[in-house]
């Protein structure tokens, strides 16, 4: 028995290097993740069980709606930013499963608002559920 667990000890050892190796390789490896959606344009998923919609705040502070209300499930929506090159704030608006109403979906940090740099195009997936007065709804960029 002794023989057999050195010789086990004998190439685990080896073998646990060679992954590590092989896995920090891999690991640097990997590209920075970067929108691919073209500079000053927004795409919106609808991959959550709501309807959902971008608004953006225009010069005079007031939110309009942009692009269409987005069924569940639906293709991805995608189309210009009307300030160009100029940065600007997008709401992401979920509506409601049970009526008419509408909330403010959440992203990163818990914020309600994505801040639109004006150079870089984004991408918008809104996901999760209108469960706990849309608290269970949540979007990310990429």
């Amino acid at each position: 028995m002794s023989k057999i667990k050195k010789a086990l000890r004998g190439l685990v050892a080896p073998l646990a290097a060679v992954g590590l190796v092989a896995g920090l390789s891999v690991a640097a490896a990997e590209p920075a993740s970067a929108s691919t959606i073209r500079d000053g344009w927004v795409q919106l998923c609808p991959w959550g069980n709501y309807k959902v919609h971008l608004e953006y705040a225009g010069e005079d502070n007031t939110f309009r709606q942009l692009g269409p209300v987005l069924n569940p499930g639906a293709d991805c929506w995608w189309g210009p930013i009307p300030s160009g090159s100029k940065p600007g704030l997008i709401a992401v608006v979920g509506h409601y499963n049970t009526s008419s109403g509408t909330f403010n979906v959440i992203g990163p940090s818990r914020e309600y608002l994505w801040f639109y740099n004006g150079k870089d195009g984004v991408g918008i997936a809104a996901e999760g559920t209108t469960a706990n007065h849309g608290l269970s709804s949540y979007y990310y960029t990429y």
